[in-house]
């Protein structure tokens, strides 16, 4: 059996705007409509791992409003027994979608803030060395949990994301990997080139893998001292909210599945151009086997 992948993450009711052009400062905008729906780096790259093949558990901590996206979770086949529901505000997301699939996020972490050092501590606990661990920047702990990990043997990868002071100042020196977009390297590197910044951020991650995600770019990684190019997928882009976590959570699934991180990559990148094509955060990620689809057809 494969080993596991276990993600510390968020959980965030999003409340999707769709405009046709997001507003400048000052200005009001009228929406085309609104929607809500589960959200939340942390779900979305749990839900998206899941589907993707890998077996996941994941820890969080929402209210009683969030309790549709532990069910959304639970559906994708997302082990939920470690996510509480008992704080009195969920975490909350407005995300605005404009009709060219760009898209502007405002979050209120809420509940995430509060997760319990005592509940990642028994968390990280069920783990076994060697597992992956997923975390983001999006909830309480994580210079703590990244420590934990270290300790119980897990392979810990890190999406920084959003980027802030924090995060560039972390410790990430025993990390299997680190993924962050062209925005978060420069915030954490203070480089604007996304090479030079990829070069800079490996050589804090001596012993793992580092990967720049570039949108419409496709992505860069470096990886046992070789600089790895990825074309990004042509596709017809309806929304890019939750792309990335599409490619995180379905490269981590091909990770913990065995495959060399060149392979996982390419299964990421499939994964992030899908959920492209339909609208939605959770509701846009792709199955494996439409990944596998696609991959298969740019093999041929």
């Amino acid at each position: 059996m494969s080993p596991s992948l276990h993600v510390v993450g968020s959980l965030m009711v999003d409340r999707v705007i769709r405009v046709a052009a997001l507003p400048r400062p000052g200005e009001t905008a009228v929406a085309r409509g609104v929607q809500v729906l589960p959200g939340g780096k942390g779900a979305n790259q749990a839900a998206a791992a899941a589907l993707a093949g890998a077996r996941v558990r994941m820890c969080g901590r929402t209210g009683a409003e969030g309790a549709f996206i532990v069910s959304a979770l639970a559906e994708r086949g997302v082990d939920v027994a470690a996510i509480r529901i008992d704080d009195p505000a969920a975490g909350n997301a407005v995300v605005l979608v404009e009709d060219g699939g760009q898209n502007a996020i405002v979050i209120a972490p809420e509940s995430n803030a509060r997760l319990s050092i005592d509940d990642v501590r028994a968390f990280v606990a069920g783990a076994s060395a060697g597992d992956a661990l997923l975390l983001q920047n999006e909830c309480a702990h994580l210079e703590a949990t990244v420590e934990l990990a270290a300790r119980a043997g897990l392979r810990t990868w890190l999406n920084a994301a959003p980027a802030d002071a924090a995060v560039a100042s972390l410790g990430i020196e025993t990390l299997a990997g680190l993924i962050v977009n062209e925005t978060e390297a420069e915030a954490m590197t203070g480089l604007a080139d996304p090479r030079r910044a990829l070069g800079e951020l490996a050589l804090h991650v001596p012993g793992g893998t580092v990967v720049v995600t570039l949108g419409a770019g496709g992505a860069i990684a470096w990886s046992r001292g070789s600089l790895l190019e990825f074309r990004a997928h042509r596709v017809n882009v309806v929304d890019t909210v939750g792309c990335g976590d599409a490619f995180v959570g379905a490269m981590l699934a091909a990770i913990v599945g065995g495959a060399p991180v060149e392979r996982a990559i390419r299964f990421g990148n499939a994964a992030g151009a899908l959920a492209a094509t339909r609208p939605g955060a959770m509701p846009s990620l792709p199955s494996r086997a439409e990944i596998e689809a696609l991959v298969a057809v740019l093999d041929a």
